[in-house]
C-alpha cells in the first residue's frame, strides 16, 4: 500500500483498479456524474463534492434508517481507470472520526467551501482538508467505515433483513477504532480534482473516475445475485468487487 507523509505521520494510500464496480442507491445518476443542479440549470461540481459507494449490492438499505421510494433503483458503476483513495482502514490509524479534530487532512463536510452548490454537504461526512486538496489532487476519493451505519448494518443482519444468500458478497474490513465493517467509499466524478468549482452545462465534456454501468430494482434481488455471480470478481486489497465481461 502506496503511503503520502503529512506532517509528523503517514496516510495510507489505495488504488482502486480500473473497472472496480460500485453500488449507489440514487434517482438521478446524473448528479453523480455531472454534479448537482442549480437554479438555472447548469450544474456543479465543487473540489469537495464526493459520490457515495457501497461494496455490493445489498449493503445500502440494511445501513440506513430513512427509506423512502426514491431508493428503488440500484445503480451500478464500474471506475474507468485506476484511482487513488485515501484509506482510513487498518493498518491507518486514522478513521472518519478525526474529521473533527482540528488542523488535520480532513475536516466534516459542511466546514469546507459549499461552493456553487445549491445544497450544503452533510457534517457526518468526511472531506478533504483545502491543504490536502492542494498538496494531492491525484486522491480523488476515500474509503473508510461509517461507524453509525456499521451498527445498523450489524443489526439488520442479525435481524435477517436480507436474504442468506447474499451474505457471501460481505466483506468487512476494521478501522483504528475497532469498527468492523465493509467500507464504503466516496469518489470526485472528475478524473482530476479541481481547486476550483466547475460549473457545467449539458454541452460539456467531463471526464469521469466511474460510469455508470447497469441499474437494478433495488428488491430485484434473484437479478442482483446473477449480475454478482456473473460479472463480479473479490478483490481483498480494497474489499471491492471487479468487473469481468
Amino acid at each position: 500500500m502506496e503511503t503520502i507523509p503529512y506532517r509528523r505521520s503517514k496516510l495510507h494510500v489505495k488504488t482502486f483498479p480500473k473497472g472496480t464496480l460500485l453500488f449507489r442507491l440514487i434517482d438521478k445518476p446524473e448528479n453523480d456524474l455531472r454534479g448537482p443542479p442549480m437554479k438555472d440549470g447548469r450544474r456543479c461540481i465543487t473540489p469537495h463534492f464526493h459520490a457515495y459507494f457501497y461494496p455490493n449490492p445489498f449493503m445500502g438499505k440494511l445501513s440506513i434508517d430513512l427509506w423512502s421510494s426514491y431508493m428503488n433503483k440500484m445503480r451500478v458503476y464500474r471506475t474507468t481507470k485506476d484511482i487513488k483513495v485515501l484509506s482510513l482502514l487498518l493498518p491507518s490509524k486514522y478513521t472518519r472520526c478525526h474529521k473533527a479534530t482540528k488542523r488535520t487532512f480532513i475536516k466534516r463536510c459542511n466546514k469546507v467551501s459549499q461552493g456553487c452548490l445549491t445544497k450544503p454537504l452533510k457534517g457526518y461526512d468526511p472531506c478533504f482538508s483545502e491543504t490536502m486538496i492542494k498538496k494531492h489532487p491525484e486522491i480523488v476519493g476515500i474509503t473508510s467505515i461509517a461507524k453509525a451505519d456499521a451498527d445498523r448494518l450489524r443489526m439488520n443482519l442479525k435481524r435477517g433483513k436480507t436474504q442468506r444468500r447474499n451474505l457471501k458478497y460481505f466483506h468487512n474490513a476494521v478501522d483504528a477504532d475497532g469498527t468492523d465493517a465493509p467500507p464504503e467509499v466516496a469518489i470526485h466524478p472528475m478524473t482530476s480534482r479541481p481547486s476550483k468549482d466547475v460549473i457545467t452545462t449539458t454541452e460539456d465534456e467531463i471526464e469521469n473516475n466511474y460510469e455508470l454501468l447497469k441499474t437494478f430494482k433495488t428488491d430485484d434481488q434473484e437479478g442482483l445475485r446473477n449480475f454478482m455471480d456473473k460479472h463480479a470478481v473479490y478483490n481483498p486489497e480494497t474489499y471491492y468487487y471487479v468487473y469481468k465481461e
